[in-house]
């Protein structure tokens, strides 16, 4: 078993794994989570962990007293996958690790900066998922893992990050977790977008919006893209109100956009959408916060108060359980679910804004909640949710 996956299923927590302490005599740090930092070699001889807590603090803590609370092991069928170890709640973090290679899309990986890592990460590069390599017949390169293994670097669509954790996460087409590359931090978290109970696979989705397509279509494009056929939950159980369902989110996720002039009839197909999510256990925030802005917005538009404060504190939610607290966007919405702001302020304009959300960021801003850059943060170039109806102009 690679070197990387049996530290994760020893004592020692992986690099970038998010830890939580336990057994400790000081008791105010037990239950507390940390990010693992690795080892130095004196703590390697002592059998301690370097581990980040989220005030900034940074502990030197033995790995007994450090639970990681995901686990990497070998799956029947599926290679290696992530297990939760611990009870984990919605917008969990479970992963936090600064990539092993950079790159861009359409080009060869840089070879210097690979010979540059550490023979142990140089190892776990190659330890990968090569999808181009014909099982038995061909040995895997750098080329082919990273073309099955990288990842978007956020808003920035033609650079990508290889991960050697976040890439050992098996796909579903109903997740219970997601990327996200955190620009600030330089960054790739993944976090639980449901509850997850000890023992269940942590599951991404692997192709986006794709996620929405009926199953043949996922199959056609998992198998193209990933050389696998995708046989989660959902997939198995080839249930035809479910492709009828996913056919009919990404109908309405067309029908939303013409909806500006009509945003009552907006809400309602935003309401469905919702409720459409719900149903087919697609709770990535980024995809709910999408849809929650233009709800938002359109209850702008739309002009009343309780429909925007509703939009607001439900695009709050999304954000807080993708992107945290601090994240601008969260604390934006988070705002104006308490302070719901108007348009009819803009009495300067009689025509509609470009973006209603831009429109009441430039006069209802407050310290903390600066305007954002609306490309910024999300894996998907989305500054958290974005709004569809905000790309019209």
């Amino acid at each position: 078993m690679p070197a990387a996956i049996d530290a994760a299923l020893g004592t020692v927590p992986p690099e970038g794994c998010i830890v939580q302490l336990q057994g400790l005599s000081r008791e105010e740090l037990n239950g507390l989570r940390g990010v693992c930092l690795g080892q130095s070699r004196e703590q390697e001889a002592k059998q301690r962990v370097g581990v980040r807590l989220d005030d900034g603090r940074e502990l030197s803590i033995a790995c007994a007293n450090a639970a990681s609370l995901v686990s990497f092991e070998d799956l029947p069928g599926k290679g290696i996958g992530g297990i939760a170890r611990l009870p984990l709640g919605p917008g969990a973090l479970v992963v936090r690790e600064p990539p092993a290679l950079l790159g861009r899309l359409g080009t060869q990986p840089d070879k210097k900066q690979f010979r540059s890592l550490p023979p142990a990460k140089q190892r776990a590069v190659f330890d990968l998922c090569d999808a181009y390599a014909e099982s038995g017949a061909e040995e895997k390169t750098l080329e082919g893992i990273v073309a099955t293994n990288g990842l978007p670097r956020g808003s920035r669509a033609e650079e990508t990050v290889l991960c050697l954790l976040a890439s050992r996460f098996n796909h579903s087409c109903a997740p219970n977790a997601e990327y996200l590359w955190v620009e600030d931090r330089k960054m790739e978290e993944v976090r639980t977008v449901r509850a997850v109970a000890p023992g269940e696979e942590i599951c991404v989705n692997y192709f986006g919006d794709a996620v929405q397509l009926p199953r043949s279509a996922r199959q056609a494009q998992l198998r193209e893209g990933f050389r696998f056929d995708c046989r989660c939950p959902v997939c198995i159980a080839a249930d035809p109100n479910s492709d009828h369902r996913r056919e009919k989110l990404s109908k309405l996720g067309q029908e939303i956009l013409s909806c500006r002039d009509t945003p009552e009839r907006g809400l309602r197909i935003a309401e469905e959408m919702l409720e459409i999510l719900q149903q087919e256990s697609i709770s990535a925030p980024r995809t709910v916060a999408q849809v929650c802005n233009d709800g938002f917005e359109l209850s702008l538009l739309n002009g009343d108060k309780s429909d925007i404060q509703y939009w607001a504190h439900m695009s709050y939610e999304a954000h807080r359980l993708g992107w945290g607290e601090s994240h601008e966007m969260t604390r934006r919405m988070r705002h104006y679910s308490q302070h719901p702001p108007s348009l009819a302020s803009r009495s300067d304009s009689k025509a509609k804004p470009a973006s209603a959300i831009a429109a009441v960021s430039t006069t209802e801003a407050t310290a903390g909640t600066k305007d954002v850059d609306r490309n910024g943060a999300g894996q998907d170039g989305l500054a958290g949710g974005d709004s569809h109806l905000a790309s019209l102009d």
